[in-house]
């Protein structure tokens, strides 16, 4: 939990483009490159954003299997890490070692085109699938996806997200022969206003927005009547990379927990990172599933677009191992889960939960259980790992995925 000091700063804002300000002109921080460096045909690169003709590059996940030795770079200060961190317990059960072997013999740079698409898909991506599919519904009745708490929006929706994704997901839902035309037509009329709007400027604006054009994004794949129209499923595509991207400035990743040496006890308890008010409690809480929801949007926009490229027949697609992002996020069924402050106060006092860095599960792998893994964590691990290893990791530990 950040401190008073850190909760005075603003987020930060990404500043112009080299181009703009070398010529000191107004520049409009568009992505991948804004409307003057568009117009007159410049390179456009953002301090601390790598070069447009990089970024589909560093964005590929696909294919690409995690190195379990891998050593992330920390993102946030010291400051901040024993506010977050967990000792963790002894391993209970090691994943093998042979598993481990395979998915690293099949990291590869780029995409080989001699792989059968058809067995990829059912085996890694198939599972993805069939819950992007009920995504939209999830949304209306539960007021949730697997990267959007249902408490998120409890205290008040934005507009980007009640009158304009909420709504169009009621009524894509409900979509039927006669109702369909109508409904295709207001759909897409909302859409295209939402890409063509430019990005606010707060943080829990900028979440709602991403968020929305995801929900879009995810009715368009599996509904043709809605993507029939390749400029603005390009267009489309871009805005939802401009939205993550602006995100990702102003949002808190935890650091992993340090490890501790053997025969040493940790240095701060788990109890003593609660607030100790029921009121303190309420607000960690809100800020903890606001900051969550805002790392997995972010970290599920660069894998949803991966598998948008993959099922619109992009066979050229390369991988850094990470999504071209540095990133965390909580791997924690019970602290997602909990419905209220008070049990989450429990899960976060009482029960491990693991910060996935990077796309590294290896943590997870070698001590979680079952019922530590939501829906997102599993969405993930299907396809790093493939569905016939998650079923049997799953089955190993007596539950079934």
């Amino acid at each position: 939990m950040s401190t008073s000091r850190e909760r005075d700063i603003p987020p930060p804002r990404r500043k112009s483009c080299e181009a703009c300000r070398a010529a000191k002109r107004r520049c409009d921080l568009a992505l991948p490159t804004c409307f003057r460096c568009a117009q007159r045909n410049l390179a456009c690169v953002y301090p601390g954003l790598p070069a447009p003709d990089s970024i589909p590059d560093m964005l590929a996940f696909t294919y690409c299997m995690t190195d379990f030795n891998f050593t992330p770079t920390p993102v946030l200060d010291g400051d901040m890490s024993t506010n977050w961190s967990i000792p963790a317990p002894a391993p209970v059960d090691l994943i093998p070692g042979d598993l481990i072997q395979q998915n690293l013999q099949l990291m590869s740079a780029k995409t080989k085109s001699s792989l059968d698409l058809s067995v990829l898909l059912a085996s890694r991506f198939q599972y993805a699938i069939d819950t992007l599919q009920e995504v939209p519904r999830m949304m209306v009745t539960e007021n949730r996806t697997p990267w959007c708490h249902p408490e998120l929006y409890k205290d008040g929706m934005p507009k980007v997200m009640q009158v304009d994704a909420y709504a169009c997901c009621a009524l894509y839902i409900t979509k039927n022969p006669i109702n369909g035309p109508l409904i295709t037509t207001h759909i897409q009329s909302r859409h295209q206003e939402l890409i063509l709007s430019s990005l606010p400027t707060s943080p829990p604006e900028v979440l709602a927005h991403t968020q929305a054009l995801l929900l879009y994004q995810i009715m368009y794949l599996f509904d043709p009547t809605l993507n029939s129209n390749t400029a603005i499923e390009t267009l489309s595509l871009s805005a939802l990379e401009s939205a993550a991207f602006f995100l990702f400035s102003s949002t808190h990743f935890p650091p992993a927990p340090q490890e501790t040496a053997p025969g040493m006890a940790p240095s701060t308890s788990l109890t003593s990172l609660l607030p100790n008010t029921l009121q303190s409690t309420i607000q960690f809480w809100k800020l903890w599933v606001f900051g969550e929801s805002a790392r997995r949007t972010i970290l599920f926009t660069f894998y949803f677009i991966q598998i948008f490229r993959l099922l619109h027949g992009d066979r050229d697609l390369k991988c850094d191992g990470k999504l071209g992002i540095l990133h965390s996020w909580y791997s924690s069924a019970h602290l997602w889960n909990a419905p209220n402050a008070l049990e989450f106060a429990v899960a976060w006092a009482e029960r491990e939960h693991f910060i996935v860095q990077n796309v590294n599960f290896s943590k997870v792998l070698n001590e979680a259980q079952p019922s530590d893994v939501d829906l997102f964590g599993r969405m993930l691990l299907v396809t790093l790992l493939g569905i016939d290893q998650v079923q049997a990791w799953f089955c190993r530990r007596g539950a079934i995925l």
